[in-house]
């Protein structure tokens, strides 16, 4: 699965939206939640948008931070934690074992035919899944299925470095365990949440992909 540069700069709004809801909960639960209560809807929405404003000190603030959180994590970490698989944790390791067989869109005597015996080997299947991949990959299914895998991976993976740091940042600002415990269970939540999303695309990307190269004309 290759990362397009347009996909992550179409994502990137996402990424800062995620960025201030986590800004926003640790505010909340750092300080005074009456606080943010007392200010009202308008005056809230008001302070949002001053903060996402393209040019402020703290979107840029939100940015750098997005960027060092998900450049701290190599990318089989990140896979790891995502799918949650130790071993060949990326969806085309199991491309023509789980996720083409279980597609009713999908003709696996087809793929046969025109890859060859298709293998078993994890490994080798995400190789051969690649190279299927790259002929469908400007395929708008497969972009949007794609975009949308690489929106919730990165708010995941975000999403699970905080939950290490915040809720005993979180702790330490106010001394309440209760509420920096139920703060820490809220993160797990969220990550968890995102996780499975990622999933979900990687798996519907497979599929698209798997679908297309089974139903294409012969050369």
């Amino acid at each position: 699965m290759t990362e397009g540069k347009s996909l992550k700069e179409q994502n990137s709004w996402l990424i800062r939206a995620v960025m201030i809801g986590h800004m926003i909960a640790f505010v909340w639960v750092a300080t005074d939640p009456l606080h943010l209560q007392s200010l009202g809807g308008s005056a809230l929405v008001a302070k949002l948008e001053a903060v996402a404003a393209p040019g402020t000190a703290a979107l840029g603030l939100i940015v750098v931070t997005s960027l060092l959180l998900l450049g701290m994590i190599r990318p089989d970490w990140r896979d790891r934690l995502i799918h949650r698989r130790w071993h060949d944790p990326l969806p085309g390791c199991r491309a023509f074992t789980a996720i083409g067989p279980q597609s009713s869109h999908v003709n696996m005597a087809t793929l046969e035919a025109k890859y060859g015996p298709l293998p078993d080997e994890c490994a080798d299947q995400n190789k051969v899944f690649y190279k299927i991949y790259r002929r469908h990959r400007d395929d708008i299914g497969v972009l949007d299925a794609h975009g949308r895998y690489l929106a919730a991976r990165d708010s995941g993976t975000i999403t699970a470095l905080l939950m290490v740091t915040l809720p005993w940042l979180a702790l330490w600002a106010t001394g309440d365990v209760g509420r920096s415990a139920l703060y820490a269970l809220s993160l797990v939540a969220v990550y968890l949440l995102f996780s499975q999303a990622a999933r979900n695309y990687s798996w519907r990307m497979v599929q698209h992909v798997l679908a297309l190269a089974s139903s294409e004309p012969e050369q």
